[in-house]
């Protein structure tokens, strides 16, 4: 899972996400949402990430976007467990990010 764009895509997450949740774009949580779901395709966490999308663009599940969260904290450190160096620790950093967004 090591590769160039999967670490792009890790800083920009974890930029996005020590700016703190208040201040995203909702556009911007999309297009990082939909970059993810393309390097995570056919896995549980782009199913998880489909639902985090779907409750960002004010659906059914708006009101589960913390357990959402938390849930993809799990799967990223979870990830973070298969990889090395540092794709591992910025998966970790992302999981406990995710974890305590809604904290």
């Amino acid at each position: 899972m090591e590769n160039m764009t999967q670490s792009a895509t890790l800083d920009e997450t974890i930029a996005l996400l020590q700016s703190g949740l208040v201040s995203i774009d909702p556009e911007a949580a999309i297009a990082n949402i939909e970059a993810w779901q393309q390097q995570v395709i056919g896995t549980d966490m782009a199913e998880t990430l489909g639902e985090l999308k779907l409750a960002i663009d004010g659906g059914v599940r708006s009101g589960e976007i913390g357990s959402i969260l938390s849930h993809l904290g799990k799967q990223a450190a979870a990830a973070a467990e298969t990889q090395e160096g540092d794709s591992a620790s910025k998966l970790q950093q992302l999981g406990e990010l995710l974890s305590n967004a809604m904290q």
